[in-house]
């Protein structure tokens, strides 16, 4: 079976005062008068899951723990103008419908050019413009509402552009897949926001174009919306929603059966199922090394209501849940995080603990 989306846009969304992280810390190997120049950053993160409940879905085995340690070492830079970035991941694929065992991915692999300052553009295996802001309004490390945008996808050009403190972007990609490889069809994403220095907004939509009968993935629009609010000095404030509208293949008919380990399909009767989601979330900055977030989340797919014709039986919680997060984050240093996150409700585990070191 498939997944639509990347796991968690490379597990988890961070803490916003450390989403640039890798380019803070980054370690400069040359820089010379041309403007050429080679960087090297990474992180190095050991946690994990505690009390995963399977039943939700979101995990591949059924066990109390399930570990999330994760690697990533990159390379950018800029040669003759080019600007160039090769990022490679080692991850644990320990979400729905994997083998929990960890994987050396390339992530990143791309070209790019800064037309000027506030225009810029890039080539090849990046992610998909909406997927740096769709969990903007979220403060929470992990297993919070999920918008299931495209993610990391090969075959993408972006455009991102900036008029004072209008922020745009748009990627088209050429065949996006879903993480198990399925087909997912042409997909075009894009975003606009207002980024001040009290309130920020910011929309996303995609559209992806369907597999034709290649996979279970038809036709998919998405909308989501992310806000921030700076309460006080000490105090902000997010807040997250989604709706998409998906069609999804009710039936399949083996068409190739030479490799009963490897059957081909071709699938058919695709009907649009409908998802929505949202969250607010916030966050206490107690001093410049400690600070508490939280959200409160609700999620609902067609497939988990009873009454839908599209029912999936196997989910027993009716058609939304709710839960909440609380965690505390503690940043020995700029580029070090120890996270630990309790979660009450109808969620996917008992609580998630983390730390990450950045170079």
């Amino acid at each position: 079976m498939d997944i639509a989306t990347p796991q968690k846009a490379v597990l988890a969304t961070l803490l916003s005062s450390l989403l640039a992280a890798p380019a803070v810390n980054a370690i400069e190997i040359y820089q010379n008068a041309n403007g050429d120049k080679l960087d090297l950053y990474g992180e190095v993160g050991v946690g994990g899951h505690i009390g995963a409940n399977y039943e939700y879905g979101e995990f591949y085995d059924d066990q109390y723990y399930v570990d999330d340690s994760f690697a990533t070492l990159g390379v950018k830079g800029v040669k003759d103008g080019i600007i160039y970035r090769l990022e490679l991941d080692y991850q644990r694929e320990n979400w729905k419908y994997a083998d929990g065992e960890l994987a050396l991915a390339v992530d990143k692999l791309f070209l790019g050019y800064q037309i000027n300052d506030n225009h810029y553009v890039e080539a090849g295996l990046t992610d998909t413009a909406f997927d740096d802001y769709d969990k903007y309004g979220d403060f929470t490390l992990d297993t919070t509402v999920e918008s299931g945008e495209a993610g990391d996808q090969d075959a993408t050009v972006k455009y991102e552009g900036r008029f004072g403190k209008i922020k745009t972007g748009i990627s088209y990609t050429y065949g996006a897949q879903s993480s198990s490889g399925s087909e997912l069809g042409d997909t075009v994403n894009g975003y606009i926001g207002y980024f001040g220095d009290v309130f920020s907004v910011v929309g996303g939509l995609e559209g992806r174009g369907g597999a034709a009968g290649e996979s279970k993935y038809g036709e998919h629009s998405l909308m989501g919306l992310g806000m921030r609010w700076v309460a006080t000095d000490k105090i902000t404030v997010g807040l997250n929603a989604f709706y998409e509208r998906e069609d999804i293949a009710q039936e399949k008919t083996a068409i190739d059966i030479t490799d009963p380990n490897n059957k081909i399909y071709a699938y058919n009767n695709y009907q649009t199922l409908t998802n929505k989601g949202g969250l607010v979330s916030a966050k206490y900055q107690i001093d410049e090394k400690w600070n508490i977030v939280t959200s409160i989340n609700y999620e609902a797919y067609e497939e988990w209501d009873e009454n839908s014709k599209y029912y999936d039986e196997e989910t027993s919680w009716g058609n939304s849940r709710t839960w909440g997060t609380l965690g505390v984050n503690y940043k020995p240093s700029r580029s070090t995080l120890i996270a630990i996150e309790g979660n009450l409700g109808e969620s996917a585990q008992n609580a998630y603990a983390y730390a990450r070191v950045y170079f």
